[in-house]
């Protein structure tokens, strides 16, 4: 969802809830809002203006249905081969990384991110070691082996794996 469309979201939805408030008041006897709103209706251009508003709800509305049900694009790595296309989606790549970087020693904890980049993929890493885990050596093992590893299962080249270790737990070596 775009910067524009989380703002839009967000008035619209400020004013359905300042609307359905003033209903709910009206439902239990407070006239003053409904006397308001004859008021404006009665008013020279407050026909207009009411009917500008509700239109605009309604496009707005109109909106976020479409992109409720539009589907999202799946974002994958496509092999064209001589029966057709193989895609694998960069979830799965991803499930891969996390599943590989997590059976090195010393990785406690993987969270991973796949991107398509201009000659492969990128990954990027942030992982929980051990105490006792050299990180530099644990890193270049890690980049190496997912970078193998995922041209080995899925046939793609990984154009970078970038590591960040967030967090050393004193837990030993698994």
């Amino acid at each position: 969802m775009q910067l524009f469309d989380k703002i839009v979201l967000s008035i619209y939805a400020i004013s359905l809830s300042v609307l359905s408030f003033l209903i709910f008041l009206v439902s239990l006897g407070w006239m003053v809002p409904l006397e308001s709103f004859q008021y404006i209706l009665t008013l020279p251009n407050g026909q207009i203006v009411i009917g500008v508003i509700s239109g605009l709800l309604f496009i707005v509305s109109l909106r976020f249905v479409y992109m409720g049900v539009q589907r999202a694009p799946i974002h994958a790595v496509v092999h064209d081969t001589e029966m057709g296309q193989v895609r694998i989606s960069l979830v799965a790549v991803r499930n891969l990384v996390k599943r590989v970087a997590s059976k090195v020693p010393g990785v406690k904890n993987v969270k991973a991110a796949v991107s398509l980049g201009e000659s492969g993929l990128r990954v990027a890493l942030e992982l929980k070691v051990g105490v006792d885990a050299n990180v530099p050596e644990l890193a270049d093992k890690i980049q190496k082996t997912v970078s193998s590893y995922v041209w080995d299962v899925a046939g793609v080249s990984v154009e970078s794996v970038t590591v960040s270790v967030a967090d050393v737990s004193g837990d030993g070596n698994r």
